[in-house]
């Protein structure tokens, strides 16, 4: 019976997950730091940058971080995929906002070099 015991325990413990290792997380910070000082670096070139480029590559980092972040650090790549699928379906309605945010309070931020005239100045 204690042979049947101990299998049943192994059985169990084959179907849970092992988490990575303490170093496997440390390799996932420095890579979320590279890409954070990346995207710093946009900020600081940007006028020396096609803006197009900057707008669309810190929302890539924006979405490869929050991935990142998800799926390790919040253990959803662990996790079943119901639950990764939520987190995806939050993570496009966010940048949905966000574009949408973006359209309504910052209007050349689709239409590069236009600049609304304004009214004419009345004399």
């Amino acid at each position: 019976m204690a042979a049947t015991d101990t299998h049943l325990d192994h059985d169990t413990h084959d179907d849970h997950h092992d988490h990575p290792s303490d170093r496997t997380y440390v390799g996932i910070a420095i890579i979320l730091a590279v890409l954070t000082a990346v995207e710093i670096l946009m900020f600081i070139f940007e006028d020396d940058m096609p803006r197009n480029l900057v707008k669309l590559g810190l929302i890539a980092l924006m979405v490869v971080k929050f991935w990142i972040v998800g799926s390790w650090f919040m253990h959803l790549k662990f996790d079943s995929n119901v639950l990764s699928q939520l987190f995806v379906a939050g993570l496009i309605l966010a940048i949905v906002v966000y574009f949408i945010m973006l359209s309504a309070f910052e209007f050349n931020f689709w239409n590069d070099g236009f600049e609304d005239p304004g009214l004419p100045d009345i004399e």
